[in-house]
């Protein structure tokens, strides 16, 4: 019997990108440019030739186990988001676009770009949502910082474990039924000079595959590093101009079977049932690798430097 915490359940709308040529011209992510799929209608369009069958029989082969560690209290979060972070309006010029884009309940994944230590609370206040992040195991040892990570809904993963141990924490919160925070990046960008964004991990993939009916939401965020670089003392330079912009969601079944997407249909799952486990794994991992590329064109595409 399947593990039920291996799937989770929301259909939602669809925008992404597809690679081509970009106009950013970052070596580092490749040649990406912008296709933007059209909005499904409501008798099942985005399906294509993937049936529900073959939607379920890719979801057994891209399914990941949890944890199954609780994850930590958040007494604090709703106090955070209801009387502290309101006042980022008054100490920031911050700028947000596509708020009506954001599932208010349920299962969710955000992701964006990373350049500062302040895109966590930016993309919390922002979209509204407690999101749960992930952070490495370090940031939980630091004088007061432990507290102050666990009250928000950080999540601590054990980096010596690799990053297995991230995505099955990964699925812990959304088997919890909350939403999840994400940079695809996988660490903040360390170039010193624009282009920032880097090339992709595919942790935003196989998370979304192993929760593939659970909306992801790409968000460009560009001036966070003007507020705090990184290596900056913590001063953050609340004054500079930043601005934050959502993508209507999409979820991994809508992509899979997407002409612009992976453009699966129930004779490719097949197939890829019937490989042997390494070039199962390959495959898969050529599906990871287009995911997580159309993700960094998205969010690139969102106005990410």
């Amino acid at each position: 019997m399947s593990n039920p915490n291996k799937v989770s359940a929301t259909t939602r709308l669809v925008s992404m990108y597809h690679p081509t040529h970009h106009p950013f011209k970052n070596s580092a992510v490749g040649t990406l440019g912008p296709i933007t799929m059209k909005t499904p209608k409501r008798d099942g369009w985005g399906m294509g030739d993937l049936s529900a069958d073959g939607r379920a029989r890719l979801a057994k082969l891209t399914a990941v186990e949890p944890a199954n560690r609780p994850l930590p209290p958040t007494p604090l979060y709703s106090g955070l988001l209801n009387f502290v972070f309101p006042l980022i309006n008054i100490v920031t010029r911050l700028k947000i676009s596509g708020m009506e884009h954001i599932p208010r309940t349920g299962p969710l994944i955000v992701a964006a770009n990373h350049l500062s230590h302040v895109d966590p609370v930016l993309a919390i206040f922002s979209s509204r949502r407690k999101l749960f992040y992930l952070a490495k195991n370090e940031h939980f040892s630091k004088p007061g910082w432990r507290q102050l990570m666990l009250a928000t809904g950080q999540v601590e993963t054990d980096r010596q474990k690799g990053g297995d141990d991230a995505i099955a924490r990964a699925a812990d919160v959304l088997a919890a039924g909350m939403p999840l925070g994400i940079f695809p990046e996988g660490t903040r960008s360390r170039n010193a000079s624009p282009p920032y964004l880097s090339r992709g991990k595919t942790g935003i993939a196989r998370i979304a595959a192993a929760f593939p009916d659970t909306p992801v939401v790409f968000c460009g965020i560009n001036g966070a590093r003007d507020i705090l670089a990184p290596g900056e003392p913590f001063l953050p330079k609340t004054w500079k101009r930043t601005e934050l912009k959502f993508a209507s969601p999409i979820t991994w079944n809508e992509w899979a079977s997407h002409d612009d997407g992976a453009n699966l249909d129930d004779d490719t799952v097949a197939e890829i049932e019937g490989m042997s486990d390494k070039k199962r794994r390959e495959e898969l991992g050529k599906l990871y690798r287009q995911f997580t590329n159309q993700s960094i064109a998205t969010i690139a595409a969102l106005g990410a430097p």
